[in-house]
């Protein structure tokens, strides 16, 4: 990227989790939704939804996750 400084870049970036999809052997990521109160995303591979709520007062500083389709 020409003329773009590092800030600019990680402003213009989209928030995501990474995520495991434990029972379907795929990684994947959800994003922020356009409300900013969740995280909400879909397995690639079976297309079970997943969605992890933000919550300002609590959280944990992990950025990874794994999950277990049905």
């Amino acid at each position: 990227m020409h003329g773009s400084s590092q800030t600019e870049r990680s402003q213009n970036s989209k928030s995501f989790l990474g995520v495991q999809f434990v029972n379907c052997g795929i990684y994947g990521r959800i994003y922020k939704n356009k409300k900013g109160d969740a995280y909400v995303g879909r397995c690639p591979r079976c297309m079970t939804s997943l969605r992890i709520g933000i919550d300002p007062g609590k959280g944990i500083s992990c950025r990874f996750f794994r999950f277990s389709c049905p």
